[in-house]
């Protein structure tokens, strides 16, 4: 279970980090994510909805609700990693999302094989 929070963890704080970052258009975030654009925003969506989806299913497990934070992460952390590893794909693998999305899919591998 160690595992399993700390993958939520370190979901509802990069996630909301970076759309946070995204959003206000700090730190030449075009140079790393593109100009602010619909697709920047959009994905900015979706890092959004990961983090409030680990924040719910850390809050059930806060509730006793194991059985639902298993649930969600049997299904989010799967979709993250494809989703991660298909960036070393679409981009240069020493990228710096890239890179930031190995190491999460390595973390989120690793807590699955936990589960």
């Amino acid at each position: 279970m160690t595992m399993l929070v700390l993958s939520l963890v370190a979901n509802v704080l990069v996630t909301f980090a970076v759309t946070l970052v995204i959003w206000q258009n700090r730190f030449s975030v075009d140079n790393v994510y593109g100009p602010d654009m619909p697709a920047r925003r959009i994905l900015a969506c979706v890092y959004l909805a990961i983090g409030a989806v680990s924040l719910y299913a850390l809050l059930q497990l806060g509730a006793g609700q194991e059985n639902i934070t298993r649930g969600v992460a049997l299904t989010l952390l799967p979709l993250q990693i494809v989703y991660k590893l298909m960036t070393a794909v679409a981009l240069p693998v020493m990228h710096p999302v890239v890179l930031a999305n190995l190491g999460i899919a390595a973390l989120h591998a690793v807590t699955l094989l936990t589960l």
